[in-house]
């Protein structure tokens, strides 16, 4: 199409930091599961907005950390190679203390001029003192190609950093057909909803170690009918197994409510939800597993 600018917009920064919320404010869909708990995002997260001329192609990382374990080694790595390449970063902080894993991938972004707008995410939160101090610490370790302050919540500094955004794109044909909102299966979004289920009634007893998988999905036969979906959540020890069913299995009852009604949202249909717990030892430990479930390729 002639006359169009499209590019790849990376969404990075620290576990928490607002990253899934702005992108789902900015594709204008629950697409990316959000929770207050960290590292609820384990993959890349693409989700696209076509506005006139111009589609922008938003990926959402898992958070930046330390790794500890294979799992998390894995996420890194993702995040590594997917700001490779793409047309600005989004480096989303709430926080005042950059870490030595942040101030070596802003080196790597740096060395490699690939433009990077410092977002001062969740304005809506912090006072504007507050958010100034922050901006100066963070000047001091980046090299920015321009800053602003937003809040996915309230809609505040969207529209500027768009404008921004779509400066820094060249002329180009759309990537993807203007309607679609991301690439992803369903399978894989329910899955994901069943997982950000899994972090809410939860709490901190479990989700880390849950990996949510979609073995079934039956469309309805005739119109009216409800979409049949069954899913597996995995866990790593049997007493982890208790715990996500909980006492007459009342918590897998209120993860499969809150999930059926997310999963309802997103297809615009009635669903059949059934949800499974089993075992598989250490699986965020083994690469083989990894592997299986998609964190390695």
């Amino acid at each position: 199409m002639a006359g169009t600018r499209s590019g790849f917009v990376a969404i990075v920064g620290r576990p928490n930091a607002g990253k899934s919320t702005l992108l789902n404010a900015l594709v204008g869909e629950h697409l990316a599961a959000v929770s207050p708990r960290e590292q609820m995002t384990r993959h890349r997260i693409p989700g696209f907005r076509t506005e006139g001329d111009t589609q922008f192609v938003f990926v959402d990382m898992p958070g930046l950390l330390d790794p500890a374990d294979p799992l998390q080694r894995a996420m890194r790595d993702t995040v590594d190679k997917a700001v490779e390449g793409v047309d600005v970063v989004y480096w989303l902080v709430d926080h005042d203390d950059p870490s030595g894993v942040e101030r070596d991938l802003l080196d790597g972004l740096a060395s490699a001029a690939t433009p990077a707008f410092l977002v001062l995410s969740k304005a809506d939160q912090v006072p504007a003192e507050k958010v100034d101090r922050r901006a100066a610490t963070w000047r001091e370790v980046g090299h920015w190609a321009e800053s602003f302050r937003v809040s996915a919540v309230t809609g505040e500094g969207l529209a500027e950093l768009l404008a921004a955004t779509r400066a820094r794109f060249p002329e180009q044909p759309f990537f993807y057909p203007p309607d679609d909102l991301t690439d992803l299966q369903l399978r894989f979004l329910a899955a994901e909803m069943v997982r950000e289920a899994c972090y809410a009634e939860l709490g901190a007893e479990v989700p880390y170690s849950v990996h949510v998988a979609v073995e079934e999905w039956k469309e309805p036969p005739t119109p009216g009918d409800k979409t049949v979906i069954r899913a597996v959540i995995y866990v790593e020890r049997e007493s982890q197994k208790g715990i996500v069913i909980g006492a007459d299995g009342a918590r897998l009852k209120g993860i499969g409510t809150a999930a059926r009604r997310s999963i309802e949202t997103l297809i615009g249909a009635s669903v059949y939800l059934t949800l499974w717990v089993k075992v598989r030892k250490k699986w965020s430990r083994r690469e083989a597993d990894l592997k299986f479930f998609g964190y390695r390729r």
